[in-house]
């Protein structure tokens, strides 16, 4: 896994949501995203 680089833009990516739903960055653009990843 490549480390981010302070500063730079995340990529845009979606990923399937606990409700069944969709997430994608893209559609939360100009908002705070606070991302959680855990095993």
């Amino acid at each position: 896994m490549a480390t981010p680089t302070v500063g730079y833009k995340a990529p845009d990516f979606e990923l399937p949501a606990a409700d069944g739903s969709v997430f994608r960055l893209s559609d939360h653009k100009g908002k705070p995203v606070v991302l959680y990843f855990y095993p």
